[in-house]
């Protein structure tokens, strides 16, 4: 008789972390529904880097360009 208790709570620990585990997973689709994403950056805002040589500002101009292109 010991042995079907055990096995009733074994399945009942099986059933519980199964339920625990589809909860976590309905909580976690649903944060990430409801995200927007973070903040928006204004990047025209945002401070200049000053510590770019001329190069190197000419060399990011340039890959900007190509990006757009």
């Amino acid at each position: 008789m010991g042995r079907s208790q055990e096995t009733f709570f074994k399945k009942q620990r099986e059933k519980n972390r199964e339920r625990k585990k589809k909860e976590k997973l309905e909580k976690k689709e649903n944060r990430r529904a409801s995200s927007t994403g973070g903040s928006e950056i204004d990047w025209e805002s945002a401070p200049e880097n000053k510590t770019m040589t001329q190069k190197e500002m000419d060399q990011k101009a340039q890959n900007r360009q190509q990006t757009k292109d």
